[in-house]
C-alpha cells in the first residue's frame, strides 16, 4: 500500500493501539511514515516525559493523600525507561502505537522501529 493511500484511510487504520498480528514490518513501515505527518515534534529542551501528575502525592479528599504510584506516572516512567535505554545505543520495546507517538515527540528524525509480530522493536539511528 502507497503513502498515499494510506493517508486516505488514517482515520479507520492508524488507532494508535495494537496492531493487527498480520501486519507485516514492510506494511508497518509506511504506516510509520504516514504517522509521523501527524506528529508534532517536541521543540523544547525537555528530555523526559512528565507533567503536572507524574510526581508527587496526589490528593484523594482533604483529609486523605493517595499514597500509591498512578497510571500517569507508570506510564512515564516506562517512556522514560525506553528513552534512557535507546540513547545508550540500545534497542527496546513498544506494546502500543500511542507509546511510539511519544517517542517520536522526542526523537523525530532518528527514530527507528521494526514490526515484530505484535510489538515493535525501537532504537535510534
Amino acid at each position: 500500500m502507497e503513502l498515499h493511500e494510506l493517508k486516505e484511510i488514517k482515520p479507520t487504520r492508524l488507532n494508535y493501539g495494537r496492531q493487527s498480528s498480520t501486519l507485516t514490518d514492510k506494511e508497518w513501515q509506511n504506516e510509520f511514515a504516514l504517522m509521523k505527518l501527524y506528529i508534532t515534534p517536541n521543540n523544547k529542551k525537555i528530555t523526559r516525559m512528565g507533567g503536572k501528575f507524574s510526581r508527587g502525592q496526589e490528593k484523594v479528599s482533604e483529609d486523605r493523600e493517595y499514597d500509591g504510584v498512578t497510571n500517569w506516572q507508570s506510564y512515564c516512567s516506562y517512556i522514560n525507561d525506553v528513552l534512557r535505554n535507546i540513547r545508550k545505543g540500545n534497542h527496546d520495546f513498544c506494546y502500543y502505537q500511542y507509546q511510539l507517538v511519544d517517542l517520536l515527540k522526542f526523537h523525530y528524525d532518528n527514530l527507528r522501529t521494526r514490526y515484530c509480530d505484535g510489538y515493535w522493536e525501537v532504537w535510534l539511528a
